[in-house]
């Protein structure tokens, strides 16, 4: 897996003109694949990181994002916004003298590729799903202004396969994770620091540490085992699934 992601991402890179990253607002750090923006510089492609689904996060989040990123090439981006297209486009353009100018979409899966595209597309033609590991082969778009799109699966760089990570930046589905508590331990601690009032919204007392805090909701949700104990493993996929679906955001 390892030698197969970066054989598909320096070929992709390597067609390129210009190599758009999608990070996930609500995570962008933890969604950013340092090696890959190393090796698009390396070969003198340049490259600017989507901020997707700024609609997501909170307006405290929002401001955050802009001062660690604000000495980097990037744009916040949502597809809800259409007005926000104009300055991707703009940012895409900006130094870049070729025409058409091929655009590689890179970027952890679920972080929002297909609907960048679609925004991006003359047609419409990427398939979007909420399922991770959706779009399973590499497709050449026509987009808007002059660009050609070229959309990549969401593929994972074999060091950054651990579960937690992927768990959090939605990049297997709740009820697929082998042990989804630990990953809902970790998204709760983030929201105890961040945004404790997400946690509050669902009854509980953010005070609790992870574990109680994870029991609590279950007990509010009816989640029991036999025997009346409470069932910390739906509440987890529960509430790993109202993140993932946006119902809860930093």
């Amino acid at each position: 897996m390892k030698q197969n992601f970066w054989k598909i991402a320096e070929k992709i890179i390597g067609r390129a003109d210009v190599v758009l990253e999608v990070l996930d607002a609500r995570m962008p750090d933890l969604t950013r694949i340092k090696k890959l923006e190393d090796y698009t510089k390396k070969c003198g492609r340049k490259l600017v990181l989507v901020v997707n689904k700024i609609d997501l996060v909170s307006k405290s989040t929002y401001s955050s994002i802009k001062k660690r990123y604000y000495r980097m090439d990037y744009v916040l981006f949502s597809s809800k916004v259409p007005k926000q297209v104009n300055n991707l486009i703009k940012a895409i353009k900006t130094g870049v003298k070729v025409s058409p100018i091929r655009v590689a979409i890179i970027g952890y899966p679920n972080t929002g590729k297909s609907s960048l595209i679609n925004t991006l597309s003359r047609e419409g033609r990427a398939k979007a799903s909420s399922e991770s590991g959706f779009t399973k082969g590499e497709q050449l778009i026509s987009g808007r202004a002059g660009l050609m799109l070229v959309d990549t699966p969401g593929v994972v760089p074999f060091e950054d396969r651990d579960e937690i990570r992927l768990g959090l930046v939605s990049g297997i589905s709740p009820s697929k994770l082998s042990d989804p508590d630990l990953v809902a331990f970790k998204l709760i601690d983030i929201f105890k620091e961040n945004n404790p009032a997400v946690i509050e919204a669902y009854g509980v007392d953010a005070s609790l540490d992870s574990e109680e805090i994870l029991i609590s909701i279950a007990e509010k949700r009816n989640m029991f085992k036999k025997g009346g104990v409470a069932d910390e493993n739906r509440a987890a996929i529960q509430l790993l699934a109202d993140w993932h679906k946006g119902k809860i955001r930093l």
